[in-house]
């Protein structure tokens, strides 16, 4: 298919260069010469080399270049080699960037992966088990501190309250004293009182008899 689409091109372009060498031929009976002899062949070079080789080698008549069919048929046949080796190419391409998209696919696969292992290591290394529960480092030590201000703050409170309940047991103490050392002595006044008038009545008794 692409050999049919190239050959018109071809023939077109064959066309071309003879308008462009017939104008440039200095008289009509040189038309029907040959050319002299045409530098290169059907059998090396490139494409491109062998279609000069064919128009420079080709007889001239009138506005027209006429081409042997035994070469246009070399020609063609270089052309559809030259295109077989250029799909093998493109093949052999395809393959080794399919390859390679296939490697860098397992590439990205595998770095996806280390990626994933050095998460997890990383959640792990900031993190543990906590009664059973996944704990990060910054919480479990947010934590720690947080009960161990609790318990500065109830370790003050029972403090404070100790304190002022210690002071109020040495404050009755001190006031129990008081008031017992205020009893013995009323106590010994009522004594001295009793013993006083315990007297008086025994005197007053002797007085009588």
């Amino acid at each position: 298919m692409q050999l049919t689409k190239l050959f018109p091109l071809a023939v077109a372009c064959l066309i071309s260069l003879s308008t462009l060498a017939q104008e440039n031929t200095s008289s009509p009976a040189q038309r029907n010469t040959a050319p002299a002899a045409a530098q290169g062949s059907l059998n090396s070079g490139t494409i491109s080399s062998q279609f000069d080789y064919i128009f420079n080698s080709s007889n001239n008549y009138q506005e027209y270049k006429v081409v042997k069919r035994s070469s246009l048929e070399k020609l063609k046949t270089n052309v559809a080699d030259s295109i077989k080796t250029l799909q093998q190419k493109l093949a052999e391409t395809n393959n080794a960037l399919g390859s390679h998209n296939e490697n860098l696919n397992a590439l990205q696969d595998s770095l996806s992966t280390a990626k994933s292992e050095l998460e997890r290591a990383k959640a792990e290394k900031e993190s543990f088990s906590f009664f059973g529960v996944q704990m990060e480092k910054t919480s479990y030590n947010g934590m720690v501190w947080g009960l161990i201000a609790l318990f500065f703050i109830v370790f003050l409170v029972f403090f404070f309250q100790f304190k002022k309940s210690n002071a109020i047991t040495v404050e009755t103490k001190k006031s129990y004293s008081e008031l017992q050392e205020e009893f013995e002595k009323h106590r010994k006044r009522a004594m001295e009182r009793e013993q006083k008038l315990n007297r008086q009545l025994q005197d007053e008794l002797n007085k009588r008899l």
